[in-house]
């Protein structure tokens, strides 16, 4: 827009004015002008700046989802190895794990475990690639698993150490190594589903 000003003329007599242009925009940028008094900012400026905060999020999720692929593969692994030391006691008399409810359960809940976070891996994987989304099942099932786990883990812990204050062989070792192990694959879990909760919300707003 054009700006008017007045200058007084010589002699005394009536002011005369003369318009005045706004200077021309940088080369490659349109610049739209609403008013001379700055009341409205360039059109480029706030679409750079949604530009830049959108792809920032954009990182920040993939940063995320980069570290629960890492906690959900983990967690598949560790339980896999729980599942092959609980399966593998099968010494005959008291050292069967199947004689044991506690024990029992502790097998079924690692292989849950394992299967589940391998799954979600894979989905992981998917959804960095932009295939997937359901991050509500992701924060979830998370939940659900890891406090299937930490129960079967608190329930075998007990009885293995009241075996172990007695005797301390190949079962007893076994059974507390894989107690541990599900401890651990817990941990990566519930660490999982806070990432995912955060991603979730992050997604929603």
């Amino acid at each position: 827009m054009a700006m008017v000003v007045t200058s007084p003329a010589k002699g005394g007599g009536g002011g005369g004015t003369y318009v005045a242009k706004p200077p021309p925009p940088p080369p490659g940028v349109q610049k739209t002008y609403e008013s001379y008094d700055g009341h409205r900012a360039p059109a480029t400026t706030r679409t750079t700046t949604t530009s830049a905060a959108v792809a920032g999020g954009h990182e920040d999720l993939q940063a995320l989802d980069g570290i629960v692929l890492v906690l959900r593969t983990g967690a598949a692994l560790v339980a896999l190895v729980a599942v092959a030391l609980v399966a593998s006691c099968r010494h005959g008399d008291w050292m069967e794990f199947t004689r044991y409810q506690e024990y029992r359960y502790l097998l079924g809940a690692s292989v849950v475990a394992c299967v589940y976070s391998a799954a979600q891996a894979l989905r992981t994987v998917r959804r960095m690639r932009g295939t997937y989304s359901g991050a509500f099942l992701d924060f979830a099932g998370d939940q659900v698993v890891a406090y299937l786990l930490i129960t079967a883990s608190s329930a075998a812990l007990p009885i293995t150490i009241r075996m172990r204050s007695a005797v301390i062989n190949i079962f007893t070792d076994a059974m507390a190594a894989a107690i541990s192990l599900g401890f651990v694959a817990f941990a990566a879990l519930a660490l999982s589903a806070m990432l995912s909760g955060f991603s979730l919300f992050a997604q929603a707003y």
